[in-house]
This record gives structure tokens, C-alpha cells and sequence, in this order.
């Protein structure tokens, strides 16, 4: 009879287990389920309901719905590319996003930017204007090419220079004043709207350099001890000092040896900063002006960059030749390289060949 009871007690516990099991497997979906809803519920809000910045948008021709969800969430206007589709499908968007450009904000929700991605995208076949900003360019320079193409005015440019708000890291430590953006208007050739604002065509230079300026480059220049800043810095006076691209690995060493050296960088292309207007040959009163961009009175980096650079600039400020050069000047070939030495007396003769050049042109 004892047997019997246990045996029947031994079938029950066997007919519990799997009710059990089935109980704590749904027990643990359950959970999940509401967990991953909140998640969605979450990713449909704002990502700062405090954000005011204008970012502009655009949607390819022939973009799929998985595309724009990417582009969404790399421009940080979403939270989810996932969820993103999802409740494009829910919501019956799917497939009926238009190609095109739209400002979006940081304050929609996902309900509101698919309301813009299927309403207030305008045609980027509509009234444009290209224009181009060469490698080399100083903010000043900048502007009057976006005034001459009729894009913008002098008032408006240099107020979203000193007072717009960009959210970019590598404006982190930028200064205030009219030299807040120097460096970082990348050049390049760019189509905008002809009705765009200040602030779009300066996002969107910024955001090109923004896409180029890899995450690597950040680590690199911690690496060196310098702030990205610094990099761009160095870099724009290898932009104006260099003209190939063999060379400006090489410029880069020679500044950073006479930064070692504690010398001057006595770089030319400071003071042509300074001036403004380019001259073909500076004077010796000209490497005495007062000024903290003067590389001639001042040991060290400039301030801040005193042109945009191009990225191989950029890179050749990061990634400078190992060499034991201090001295350099322009080549007697006159086709704008230089001849690069270690040896003040070697300087010397290189000087002389080039001005010697330069008399029997």
C-alpha cells in the first residue's frame, strides 16, 4: 500500500514538471515581451525635447525604408533603426517615404518625423545653387564666396559663425568670436537650396568634415597629447604651406621638430593670417606684427587653424614623417615644392638657389 502511494506521488511530481516548465518558459516570454515593448515605447520619443537645432536630411532616390532607418539613427534622430521599421510597418509608412531633403530636429518624436518624411520633404530637383570652397580657405573667405553666389549675407554668415549652435565634439573646445569656426568648414564642392539659411550651409560643411574626421583620428590625436584643435591647427599650416601631397607628411615633421627644439614655426602662412590679403613676398616688417597668429614672435602652435584644410593635411598632421628636418624652403624649380634640410648651412644655399630663381624668371 506504501509502495502504491509512492508510486502515485512519483506520477504526479512527473505531470507537474512539465506544467511547471511551460508555467516559467511563458513566465520568462512574458517578461521579455513587456521588456521589449517598453524598449519600442521608449524609442519612439524624443532623443532631447529640449533641442531647437534645425538638421538637414535627405533621403535618397530609391532609399529603402531599412536606408533611411540607418541614416536616421547615424544622424542621432532616432533611437532604433529596428524600431524605426517596425513602427514604419505598424503605422503603414512603409514604402511611402519621398526622396528628397527635409529639416528634422532632435526634439520630434518618430510619429513626427514620419510625418515630415512623407510630407514636407522638398523635391531635390527643386532651385539649387553648387558651390565650391577651395582647399585653403579662411572663414573670411568663406563667406564672400556664399555672398557672391547670392546665398547668404555678411550679417547672417558671421552671426551663425560666433553665436550658432552646433553639436559637434570637435567643437568642444571651440572659442567665441568670429574665429569659432576656422578649420572646420570643410572644403568642398556643396548644393544647397537657394532658399537655405545660414545655419544649413554651415552645418553642412561642418557635418562633411564631421564625416570625414574618422573615430580614429580623435584616439590618435589623444595619443599624441594634443586636442583635435591642435591637429587641425597644424594642419591648415601644412595646407598652406605645402602644395603636394608627398610633402606634407614631410612639413608636418618639420614643425613638430622645431616644436621639440623649442623654436619658432616661423611659418609664412601665419602672417599671411594676419594680413589678410595674400602677398606673393613678405617683408621683414611684415614677421613683426603683433600678433598671438604670429608664428615669427610666437613660439608654438597659433591660436586655432588659419585656414579649412583638406583631410590629407589633416592626416599628415597625425601621422607626420619621422625625419630630422628643421629647415625648408622653396624649391629653385619654382613649381611650388621644397627643399627640406637638417643643416643650417645646407638652408643657406637652398635659399640662395631660390632667390636666385626667382631674379632670373
Amino acid at each position: 500500500m506504501a509502495n502504491h502511494r509512492a508510486n502515485n506521488a512519483h506520477k504526479k511530481k512527473r505531470r507537474l514538471l512539465p506544467l511547471i516548465f511551460i508555467v516559467v518558459f511563458l513566465g520568462i516570454v512574458g517578461i521579455g515581451a513587456v521588456t521589449v515593448y517598453g524598449s519600442y515605447q521608449t524609442s519612439l520619443k524624443p532623443i532631447d525635447p529640449e533641442s531647437s537645432e534645425p538638421i538637414p536630411f535627405a533621403v535618397e532616390q530609391g532609399a529603402s525604408t531599412t536606408d533611411i532607418a540607418k541614416a536616421l539613427e547615424e544622424q542621432g534622430l532616432i533611437r532604433s533603426a529596428i524600431f524605426f521599421k517596425l513602427h514604419s510597418r505598424f503605422t503603414h509608412s512603409d514604402g511611402n517615404y519621398r526622396s528628397g531633403n527635409v529639416n528634422l530636429s532632435r526634439a520630434m518624436s518618430t510619429d513626427e518625423i514620419i510625418e515630415a518624411l512623407i510630407s514636407e520633404v522638398k523635391d531635390p530637383s527643386g532651385d539649387v545653387t553648387r558651390f565650391t570652397i577651395p582647399e585653403g580657405y579662411n572663414t573670411l573667405q568663406t563667406m564672400r564666396v556664399l555672398v557672391e553666389k547670392g546665398l547668404t549675407n555678411e550679417t547672417a554668415f558671421m552671426n551663425e559663425v560666433e553665436h550658432g549652435t552646433f553639436d559637434y565634439e570637435f567643437l568642444r573646445d571651440a572659442p567665441a568670436g568670429p574665429a569659432r569656426l576656422e578649420g572646420f568648414l570643410y572644403p568642398e564642392t556643396y548644393e544647397v537650396y537657394t532658399d537655405a539659411s545660414a545655419h544649413d550651409i554651415i552645418d553642412k560643411m561642418l557635418g562633411q568634415f564631421d564625416k570625414l574626421f574618422k573615430s580614429e583620428y580623435y584616439d590618435k590625436a589623444a595619443e599624441m597629447g594634443i586636442s583635435v584643435r591642435d591637429a587641425v591647427t597644424m594642419a591648415s599650416l601644412i595646407e598652406r604651406e605645402s602644395k603636394t601631397e608627398e610633402e606634407r607628411p614631410i612639413m608636418a615633421g618639420v614643425f613638430y621638430n622645431r616644436l621639440k627644439a623649442d623654436m619658432a614655426l616661423q611659418s609664412c602662412a601665419s602672417i599671411q593670417y594676419i594680413l589678410g590679403e595674400p602677398k606673393e613676398f613678405l617683408t621683414d616688417a611684415d614677421t613683426q606684427i603683433e600678433s598671438p597668429y604670429n608664428t615669427y614672435l610666437n613660439k608654438g602652435l597659433p591660436p586655432g587653424p588659419i585656414c579649412s584644410p583638406r583631410m590629407a593635411s589633416v592626416t599628415a598632421a597625425l601621422y607626420p614623417d619621422d625625419n630630422d628636418y628643421i629647415y625648408f624652403v622653396v624649391s629653385e624649380k619654382l613649381d611650388g615644392t621644397h627643399n627640406f634640410s637638417a643643416d643650417y648651412n645646407k638652408f643657406l644655399k637652398d635659399k640662395a638657389a631660390y632667390q636666385q630663381a626667382v631674379k632670373n624668371r
